[in-house]
C-alpha cells in the first residue's frame, strides 16, 4: 500500500525510504527526514511537502512540552533528569533543542547534546539539535515540522528547548500543549516578577537551581512571582503554579499538572 502511494506521487526512492522508516519508527531516518525540512534547496523542499503530506494525517498523538528560560537557567540538565523519569516511567521522548547562531559566522555549536548524557544514551530518546538561522521567537524555521515529524515515528512526548530567551520570545507556546518556564532564583527584585511577557503566557514556572546557598534566594522568588501572576494572569485553565526545585538534585521534577497526563 505504501509502495502504491509512493508510485502515485511519483516520490524518489529517497523519499520511499524516509517515509518508510519514519512510519516504522528508525531514529536514522527521522534525523535525516528533519534535514530534508531544514533545508533551502529548491528540490529538498519539493521532497519535503510531500514528506508532510504523509505524515502529517499519522502525527498530533504526542503531548508537547515547552522549556524556556533564560541562558545558563538549566534547560539541557533539566530536560535530561526529567526525560530520565519520563523514560523510567515507561514512555518514548523527542527532545527538539534549538541552538542559537551566530550573527558573524552564521554558525551554531549545537551542543546541548552533551549535557544530556544519560537520555542521549537511551534507545527510547531521540535528541535533534537545530540552529535558530536567523529565527526569531526562540525556536528554529523548521521546529514545528519536526515536531509532526516526531510524532508520526511514534514518540509520545516531545520536549522543545528553546535557545536562551528573554521576555518576548514566547512562539513556542503556540506549538506545545504546556509550556513550562525556568527561573533562576537571583535573577532580580518584584519588580522583574510583574513584567508581563514571556510570564504571563506560561503555565507553569520552576524555580531551577533551589539548592545549596541559593535555597533562599528561590524561596523568596517564588513568593514573587506568585504575587504577580494572581495580578495578570488572564488564562483561566492556568492555576498559577510555580515551584521551586534544583535539577540538578533532581527534586521537584514532577509536580506540575502536567505530570497527570504523563
Amino acid at each position: 500500500m505504501l509502495i502504491a502511494y509512493v508510485r502515485k506521487r511519483r516520490k524518489s526512492p529517497e523519499l520511499t525510504e524516509l517515509i518508510q522508516g519514519n512510519y516504522e519508527g528508525n531514529r536514522d531516518r527521522l534525523s535525516q527526514a528533519i534535514t530534508l525540512e531544514e533545508s533551502h534547496l529548491a528540490e529538498d523542499q519539493e521532497l519535503a511537502a510531500q514528506l508532510m503530506e504523509y505524515c502529517t494525517p499519522r502525527s498530533g498523538n504526542s503531548y508537547r512540552i515547552g522549556i524556556s528560560g533564560v541562558p545558563g537557567v538549566g534547560k539541557s540538565t533539566f530536560i535530561d533528569a526529567f526525560g530520565t523519569h519520563l523514560i523510567n516511567q515507561g514512555h518514548k521522548i523527542a527532545v527538539l533543542a534549538i541552538d542559537p547562531s551566530s550573527t558573524l559566522t552564521k554558525g551554531s555549536i549545537l551542543g546541548d547534546k552533551t549535557r544530556m548524557q544519560r537520555i542521549s544514551l537511551h534507545a527510547d530518546a531521540f535528541i535533534r539539535p537545530s540552529p535558530t538561522a536567523g529565527s526569531l521567537g526562540g525556536v528554529a524555521r523548521k521546529t514545528r515540522e519536526a515536531i509532526l515529524l516526531c510524532e508520526a515515528t511514534g514518540y509520545e512526548i516531545i520536549l522543545v528547548e528553546t535557545v536562551g530567551v528573554g521576555q518576548s520570545e514566547i512562539t513556542v507556546s503556540s506549538m506545545v500543549d504546556f509550556f513550562l518556564l525556568l527561573m533562576l532564583p537571583n535573577a532580580g527584585d518584584d519588580l522583574q516578577g510583574i513584567k508581563k511577557g514571556i510570564m504571563e503566557i506560561a503555565d507553569g514556572i520552576l524555580i531551577n537551581k533551589a539548592d545549596g546557598a541559593f535555597l533562599p534566594k528561590a524561596r523568596a522568588a517564588k513568593t514573587y512571582y506568585s504575587q504577580a501572576l494572581r495580578l495578570f494572569s488572564q488564562k483561566s485553565e492556568f492555576p498559577g503554579e510555580i515551584k521551586q526545585g534544583s535539577a540538578l538534585e533532581e527534586e521537584g521534577l514532577g509536580d506540575f499538572n502536567f505530570a497527570l497526563w504523563l
